[in-house]
């Protein structure tokens, strides 16, 4: 969605976007092949030579904790609900990258510098870091930026000078140790693209020629940007894998360009085989997609980029099929955001159920596309912007700040590691509150105190790094939902969220498997769907480096193993295996 902090948005055109893909949710398997992953295909390169105005709040009220569960929860008095895990069942890997957050320049360097910003950062668990911003990507002008606000015009944007620069996400980066995605602004040209890869990827002796643009601006060899990127401070390069062309591209400005009915970004075209091939000749040339990447991978072969697509493909004047049919031989990967709602589910219930009943559809939907226009590839997904709302400023109740926050946002990560799902990016670290108290991020902008769905992505961290199939007796939309990983020959995972009032008591069955003889345990709760105050294993405010809140150990019983499930949580169990 369009994440400036200073502009309004078309409201009308936005809950007619979200009307429309409210109205397709729908029914966990796709039954679809995996698709290939972005390391694979990062592999292979590697061989071949790689927001928003302030809204007054409205008296929308909050879903009480009754609407969570129509029918609350009661433990069967003979027979305890059970969670089968099949050790010898086939497992799916899990890619890293799936725990990734965007961090907007609007943070400025101040932020990305700042040692507890950093350790905030590393104690969420995040793996990977989206810049520069949202909406902003489509008016960021990198090279103004760097040179401290030279060279803006009316079509290109820095906000300097509390804007960050592409040297400062960079430093943060290397600080950090974290994976970087750049989206590229669509409304420049291919070779001012090219010569930002050189900035963060080339040598300075590199002499491989970049060349003139299309508006007859030469520019120059890759060492020249990698000297720059020198000259600012950093020797060496950094090394971006991922970078995206646009966007949210489908969305365009009224009048912007062809098919642009209504929407937000600043692009020249809401046609997706535009969007691909480009429009134009000359100097008045629109490059598309493909000449992008082409002149991207000429300075880097190993880098992976990405075409924007949407959540169903028929929709946006059938955005997403043109897009797969154009590109769908080319692509490294496939751009999708989703936002849960665009005004207040009515019930908490909704909101919880939202992930397990959506994602399923999602998924058979962009891979019948797959089939149908890119001769059945399945090109690696990534979802690089969700969060519980669209419109931050729609969130006058601040259920992105609550509890309920944190379990959606847990399941929704459970479900596309389920689905296949490579890459994913939480709309965002730190954002900023909008005027009616709500907040996008993991963490204060300015406090960098973690809100409650921070403490998802710690505990996804530690799930290992293969998921198994996990059955349940009890059902994932209203009570409970499962996901089973590995971690290790010896340590099997399960990642469970409890969605009601009511202490849930299991008995897990592990079959063809040791006996389970220990284990941890991560706990993150609160007394109601509303909280904004939580517990992440007993403490409210744990230390950057979680050093006050460590994992609980696990007491084995003889007979079967049970466990009970706080009211309201997201549980990590890690246990051991008889070795």
């Amino acid at each position: 969605m369009n994440h400036r902090p200073h502009l309004l948005f078309i409201l009308a055109g936005l809950f007619f976007a979200s009307w429309l893909t409210a109205c397709q949710q729908a029914s966990d398997d796709t039954g679809s092949n995996p698709a290939p992953t972005v390391q694979a295909l990062a592999a292979t390169r590697a061989l071949e030579s790689e927001e928003a105005a302030e809204v007054p709040p409205t008296a929308t009220a909050v879903p009480t904790p009754e609407s969570a569960a129509d029918e609350p929860s009661a433990q069967a008095t003979a027979v305890l609900p059970t969670i089968t895990i099949n050790l010898a069942a086939d497992a799916s890997p899990v890619n890293p990258l799936l725990l990734g957050t965007n961090i907007p320049a609007w943070l400025g360097k101040d932020r990305l510098d700042n040692d507890l910003f950093q350790s905030r950062t590393l104690g969420a668990g995040v793996s990977l870091i989206r810049i520069p911003g949202g909406s902003w990507s489509n008016s960021y002008d990198w090279l103004a930026c760097e040179r401290g606000g030279e060279g803006i015009d009316e079509t290109a944007e820095c906000y300097w000078p509390w804007a960050a620069r592409p040297t400062d996400f960079l430093n943060f980066l290397r600080d950090t140790g974290l994976e970087g995605m750049y989206t590229i602004n669509m409304n420049g040209t291919a070779q001012e693209a090219a010569a930002l890869v050189a900035f963060f990827n080339g040598a300075v002796d590199d002499d491989t020629v970049i060349g003139v643009d299309v508006r007859g601006r030469d520019w120059g060899t890759v060492g020249d940007w990698a000297t720059l990127r020198r000259e600012n401070g950093n020797p060496e390069p950094l090394g971006i894998r991922y970078f995206e062309i646009g966007n949210e591209v489908y969305a365009g400005q009224p009048g912007m360009g062809t098919e642009c009915d209504f929407g937000w970004e600043e692009v020249w075209t809401c046609d997706g085989t535009e969007y691909v091939n480009g429009i134009g000749s000359g100097s008045e040339r629109r490059e598309g997609f493909l000449e992008y990447r082409e002149a991207m991978q000429a300075v880097d072969p190993t880098i992976l980029v990405g075409a924007v697509g949407i959540t169903y493909q028929g929709e946006w004047n059938n955005w997403g099929n043109e897009v797969i049919a154009a590109a769908g031989e080319a692509m490294d990967f496939y751009i999708i955001h989703h936002y849960g709602f665009f005004t207040t589910p009515a019930t908490f219930a909704e909101a919880l159920a939202e992930p397990t009943t959506t994602w399923p559809a999602v998924m058979a939907d962009v891979q019948a596309a797959f089939e149908e226009y890119a001769n059945g590839r399945n090109i690696p997904i990534a979802i690089t912007e969700y969060n519980l709302f669209s419109v931050q400023d729609q969130d006058n109740t601040q259920l992105m700040t609550r509890l309920v926050n944190a379990l959606y946002t847990a399941d929704t990560v459970g479900q596309m590691m389920r689905s296949g799902v490579e890459i994913a990016a939480q709309w965002n670290l730190a954002n900023g509150q909008a005027g009616n108290g709500t907040d996008y991020g993991l963490f204060h902008a300015d406090t960098y105190n973690p809100y409650p769905q921070y403490y998802t992505y710690t505990l996804w961290s530690r799930f290992g790094s293969e998921m198994l199939p996990a059955a349940s007796s009890l059902p994932a939309d209203t009570t409970l939902s499962v996901y089973a990983g590995r971690i290790d020959e010896n340590t099997i995972s399960i990642l469970a969220i409890n969605k009601t009032a009511d202490p849930l008591t299991t008995t897990i069955q592990l079959e063809n498997g040791p006996a389970i003889t220990g284990g941890l345990v991560d706990v993150l709760t609160g007394e109601a769907l509303e909280a904004q105050i939580i517990t992440f294993n007993g403490q409210s405010l744990p230390s950057p480096d979680l050093s006050n809140a460590p994992s609980l150990p696990l007491e084995i019983t003889d007979g079967p193993f049970s466990y009970t499930f706080a009211p309201y949580s997201v549980t990590l169990l890690r246990l051991s295996l008889d070795s």
